[in-house]
């Protein structure tokens, strides 16, 4: 019985041997296994993360192109604007300074008028049985006439000057 027994002994230790060895390797595997999956999930997620990114693009894009031609032309049209206003601007001030300078040399104009003429009055006159007018200067009725020709055939009298009286 002996040589049963140790026979019986040695298929136990061979038995306990092996299935240590059978349970090291289905562990060994089970993780390699799992490795594997954890890597196929990754893969996967990140392919589908991407998936899901490029889709949202597209229909943001999808989205946004019936209004492109229309903000396109809403802002060349708020630009067209602008510009115009700019312009406008800058014509008006142009204007003004054309004024400005106008009004200047009339002022210059009338000063040397008023010391060239000594401040004659002239006004226009209409002329009887017309619609037309002449230019009149005022004259002081109560001068004597004064001729320059001496057949007397053209009169002349005197013009007072604004500041005299």
């Amino acid at each position: 019985m002996s040589k049963i027994s140790d026979l019986a002994k040695t298929f136990e230790q061979t038995s306990r041997t092996e299935a240590a060895s059978i349970e090291q390797q289905t562990k060994t595997d089970l993780e390699k296994l799992r490795k594997n999956i954890n890597e196929a999930l990754k893969q996967s997620e990140q392919k589908i993360t991407a998936d899901i990114n490029a889709q949202q693009l597209r229909m943001s894009k999808a989205v946004f192109k019936p209004y492109q031609w229309s903000l396109v032309g809403i802002l060349a049209a708020g630009l067209i604007v602008i510009l115009g206003l700019f312009i406008a601007i800058w014509s008006v001030k142009n204007e003004l300074n054309d004024l400005k300078q106008q009004r200047a040399e009339a002022e210059r104009t009338l000063d040397l008028l008023e010391t060239k003429t000594k401040g004659l009055t002239l006004e226009n006159c209409p002329v009887e049985n017309s619609k037309a007018t002449r230019v009149c200067v005022a004259t002081d009725p109560n001068s004597p006439p004064y001729y320059a020709n001496k057949d007397k055939t053209r009169a002349w009298r005197y013009i007072p000057q604004k500041n005299s009286r």
